[in-house]
């Protein structure tokens, strides 16, 4: 059965739904049978067209999934917050076809950053831009863990100060696309709203993360329009992730809400 879903830039109606716990992707059949959204209130926004099962061609006829075929079996589809403590942190839901490379110059056209890497000095640059309000559009992103190692690198678009960005990170899979010969990159997207202080069990400040928006799919969504606009993609197709769900939690304690599936775009030229 194929299954037709429109994806809003800043909102997704979401079944009510019990979380999925654990690291395996649902199933293609479960996809099929739980990817139509209950009704909610239209968002006006531009939305983004994706098929679960099939692909949707963005240049010319005869684009399918005969011509893609991303090595998604086994994949973990959630990443850590905290590696020795099993702390889960934010799903997979963006994935990319291409190059390093590629990726990063495509999300360079349409006004996104390569976020700085952490370290003392840019912690402190991004702290005190916190406190002053000031920007700072390539700040870097707290370390999530896939493949028992920290993201390979981040992007990231800033909306008006350090505290309010969209951002993803991603981790090479080391995998390649049979079809298209690509190496296949992974990653977890969502939008920032706040910066929170973290603090010690005897209440001390002991640093700062940034507190998401719940709506993840939102997020994913925002970036396959941009790149589809800019006509930096050849195709998009849905693979199965966490599974949906309306109340999960990330390492941070931030709620989420998601329709558990990975949108995997092919970028052109890379």
């Amino acid at each position: 059965m194929r299954v037709r879903l429109t994806l809003p830039l800043i909102a997704l109606p979401l079944a009510l739904i019990t979380a999925v716990p654990g690291e395996a992707p649902t199933s293609r059949s479960a996809v099929a049978a739980t990817a139509t959204p209950a009704p909610r209130s239209p968002t006006p926004a531009v939305t983004a067209t994706l098929q679960a099962g099939s692909a949707v061609p963005t240049a010319g006829p005869g684009v399918s999934t005969a011509h893609v075929a991303p090595d998604w079996n086994g994949l973990p589809v959630r990443t850590y917050a905290n590696l020795k403590k099993k702390v889960l942190g934010d799903p997979i839901n963006i994935a990319f076809e291409g190059t390093q490379h590629g990726i990063v110059a495509a999300f360079t056209t349409i006004g996104w950053r390569q976020a700085d890497p952490l370290s003392p000095r840019d912690d402190a640059r991004l702290a005190e831009a916190a406190v002053a309000h000031r920007s700072y559009p390539t700040a870097p992103v707290s370390n999530l863990y896939l493949f028992g190692r920290p993201e390979d690198f981040a992007v990231e678009h800033e909306r008006g100060s350090v505290a309010q960005r969209d951002h993803a990170r991603f981790w090479d899979t080391t995998r390649r696309d049979s079809k298209t010969g690509l190496d296949l990159f992974v990653g977890d997207a969502s939008r920032d709203i706040a910066i929170k202080v973290l603090r010690t069990t005897k209440g001390l400040p002991k640093g700062t993360t940034h507190r998401i928006d719940g709506n993840l799919d939102a997020a994913r969504t925002l970036i396959v329009d941009l790149l589809r606009k800019a006509g930096l993609v050849t195709v998009v197709v849905l693979e199965p992730g966490r599974g949906r769900t309306t109340t999960a939690v990330n390492g941070g304690g931030d709620r989420f809400a998601t329709d558990g599936l990975v949108a995997v775009v092919v970028l052109k030229n890379t």
